[in-house]
């Protein structure tokens, strides 16, 4: 395994060119993808929940990994993203879709979603790019005015209180982030976005992500032990992933 280096970017053009770069090879490095995938889908399910059937947006959507199998549960099924590319590559998957009437695509950034109208969406889902916008108060800004009042707004991202983030990578002199304007938030940052941006949380919990493709063999055994010890003890710093389902009111 090669260490994760951190690309330094000083722009958002910089972020764009970035995934634009990775949009034909992106794939699940952190283990089994039917298996992540699979994972992470029950959980988004179980969270959007009351809002199936009616209008679903994802947020750096990426190639639709998630997007795609939730089609059939909504009646539109909206992804963005701020890479062009990436819309590109759903945009293939799409087009042999059984849904694919239902859903739509725009190479939009989540802080200005100018395709979108305002309350049009019954749920805003943002699933592993949080963590990779710059600006997570105009994020959630757009957040709130797209969602329909009693809209649901759910994210999985990175727990910014994780052990291996915040004591033993940094001990070992081992890079986290991908690009340098990441942000990993915790759950008090979290919940200080969201009062922010008057969406408020309905649950907040920790979610099984242990980052094996960007760390030593070793580490991820160990953190694996320690996230199931995490799962009945619940301390922050044992999960890799942090959860919240916010509504706005």
């Amino acid at each position: 395994m090669l260490p994760l280096r951190t690309r330094p970017v000083q722009n958002s053009a910089d972020i764009r060119a970035f995934f634009d770069d990775i949009a034909g090879v992106y794939r699940e490095s952190h283990g089994s993808a039917e298996l992540l995938l699979n994972y992470r889908l029950d959980l988004i399910r179980r969270l959007l929940g009351p809002s199936v059937g009616g209008v679903l947006l994802e947020i750096g959507c990426g190639p639709g990994v998630h997007l795609f199998p939730l089609a059939d549960a909504f009646s539109r099924a909206i992804g963005a993203d701020f890479s062009a590319n990436m819309i590109r590559a759903a945009g293939t998957v799409q087009r042999t879709h059984a849904y694919a009437a239902r859903i739509e695509l725009y190479a939009e950034p989540a802080e200005r979603l100018a395709s979108i109208q305002s309350q049009c969406a019954d749920a805003v889902l943002c699933a592993g790019a949080f963590e990779h916008m710059p600006d997570k108060p105009a994020v959630l800004g757009e957040v709130r005015r797209v969602l329909k009042p009693g809209g649901r707004f759910v994210c999985l991202t990175v727990n910014g209180d994780y052990l291996w983030y915040r004591h033993i990578a940094p001990w070992l002199g081992y890079e986290v982030k991908h690009l340098s304007s990441d942000h990993f938030v915790n759950e008090a940052e979290m919940r200080v976005l969201l009062h922010g941006a008057e969406l408020r949380v309905d649950e907040l919990g920790y979610w099984r992500f242990i980052a094996r493709g960007d760390m030593p063999g070793w580490a991820a055994r160990l953190l694996e032990w320690l996230d199931r010890a995490g799962m009945v003890s619940k301390p922050s710093l044992l999960r890799g992933g942090l959860y919240i389902c916010a509504v706005k009111d």
